[in-house]
Protein backbone atom coordinates (compact mmCIF):
# COMPACT_ATOMS: atom_id res chain seq x y z
CA UNK A 1 0.00 0.00 0.00
CA UNK A 2 1.26 3.42 -0.93
CA UNK A 3 0.67 6.41 0.91
CA UNK A 4 0.79 9.59 -1.21
CA UNK A 5 -1.06 12.91 -0.66
CA UNK A 6 -2.88 13.95 -4.40
CA UNK A 7 -3.53 17.95 -3.68
CA UNK A 8 -2.96 19.91 -6.13
CA UNK A 9 -1.36 23.60 -5.67
CA UNK A 10 -4.76 25.11 -5.08
CA UNK A 11 -6.29 22.59 -2.97
CA UNK A 12 -3.30 23.34 -0.60
CA UNK A 13 -4.21 27.40 -0.87
CA UNK A 14 -7.46 26.60 0.12
CA UNK A 15 -6.32 24.32 3.03
CA UNK A 16 -3.52 26.85 3.98
CA UNK A 17 -5.97 29.54 3.64
CA UNK A 18 -8.52 28.17 5.63
CA UNK A 19 -6.59 27.08 8.58
CA UNK A 20 -5.22 30.57 9.11
CA UNK A 21 -8.76 32.12 8.56
CA UNK A 22 -9.60 29.39 11.77
CA UNK A 23 -6.63 30.64 13.92
CA UNK A 24 -7.57 34.16 13.22
CA UNK A 25 -10.84 34.06 14.12
CA UNK A 26 -10.27 32.31 17.32
CA UNK A 27 -7.59 34.75 18.24
CA UNK A 28 -10.64 37.43 18.32
CA UNK A 29 -12.90 35.32 20.91
CA UNK A 30 -12.58 36.07 24.11
CA UNK A 31 -9.55 36.74 25.95
CA UNK A 32 -6.63 34.44 24.92
CA UNK A 33 -3.06 34.79 26.86
CA UNK A 34 -1.37 33.60 24.20
CA UNK A 35 -0.24 36.17 21.49
CA UNK A 36 0.68 33.35 18.92
CA UNK A 37 -2.34 31.22 20.13
CA UNK A 38 -3.50 31.33 16.50
CA UNK A 39 -0.73 29.72 15.11
CA UNK A 40 -1.18 26.19 17.10
CA UNK A 41 -4.78 26.51 16.13
CA UNK A 42 -3.89 27.19 12.61
CA UNK A 43 -1.34 24.14 12.49
CA UNK A 44 -3.78 22.02 14.16
CA UNK A 45 -7.01 22.57 11.37
CA UNK A 46 -4.16 22.08 8.35
CA UNK A 47 -3.29 18.68 9.81
CA UNK A 48 -7.05 17.80 10.60
CA UNK A 49 -8.02 18.81 7.26
CA UNK A 50 -4.95 17.12 5.72
CA UNK A 51 -6.19 13.40 7.59
CA UNK A 52 -9.22 13.55 6.98
CA UNK A 53 -9.03 14.49 3.18
CA UNK A 54 -6.11 12.38 2.13
CA UNK A 55 -5.65 9.19 4.53
CA UNK A 56 -8.98 8.21 5.31
CA UNK A 57 -9.60 6.50 2.69
CA UNK A 58 -13.78 5.75 3.29
CA UNK A 59 -14.10 9.72 3.30
CA UNK A 60 -12.63 10.00 -0.63
CA UNK A 61 -16.12 9.67 -1.72
CA UNK A 62 -17.98 12.25 -0.93
CA UNK A 63 -18.40 15.51 -3.26
CA UNK A 64 -17.14 18.12 -4.16
CA UNK A 65 -13.29 17.95 -4.66
CA UNK A 66 -11.47 20.49 -5.52
CA UNK A 67 -7.97 20.07 -7.20
CA UNK A 68 -7.83 16.55 -4.85
CA UNK A 69 -8.95 18.37 -1.69
CA UNK A 70 -12.02 16.94 -0.63
CA UNK A 71 -13.97 19.81 0.86
CA UNK A 72 -16.64 17.87 3.21
CA UNK A 73 -13.62 15.53 4.96
CA UNK A 74 -11.48 18.48 5.51
CA UNK A 75 -13.62 20.72 6.86
CA UNK A 76 -14.70 18.30 9.17
CA UNK A 77 -11.77 17.11 10.25
CA UNK A 78 -10.06 20.72 10.48
CA UNK A 79 -12.66 22.06 12.72
CA UNK A 80 -12.93 18.89 15.24
CA UNK A 81 -8.90 18.95 15.57
CA UNK A 82 -8.94 22.88 15.69
CA UNK A 83 -11.57 23.21 18.12
CA UNK A 84 -9.74 20.37 20.53
CA UNK A 85 -6.75 22.05 20.10
CA UNK A 86 -8.09 25.65 20.65
CA UNK A 87 -9.94 24.58 23.55
CA UNK A 88 -6.49 22.40 25.22
CA UNK A 89 -4.76 25.73 24.65
CA UNK A 90 -7.20 28.62 25.62
CA UNK A 91 -7.72 26.65 28.71
CA UNK A 92 -4.18 25.41 29.39
CA UNK A 93 -2.74 29.19 29.22
CA UNK A 94 -4.96 31.00 31.10
CA UNK A 95 -7.72 32.35 29.11
CA UNK A 96 -11.23 32.44 28.86
CA UNK A 97 -14.20 32.83 26.40
CA UNK A 98 -16.54 35.06 28.17
CA UNK A 99 -14.15 38.32 28.88
CA UNK A 100 -14.02 38.62 32.60
CA UNK A 101 -12.19 36.41 35.10
CA UNK A 102 -13.12 33.17 36.29
CA UNK A 103 -13.87 32.65 39.55
CA UNK A 104 -12.65 29.83 41.68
Amino acid sequence: MEFAIGIGLGGWLVLIVGSLVFGAGAQMIGQPRAGFEWLGDAIAVAVGALVASEFIVAWRTFEPTWDGLALVPALLGGVVVGLIVELATRYMTGGNYTGRAISA
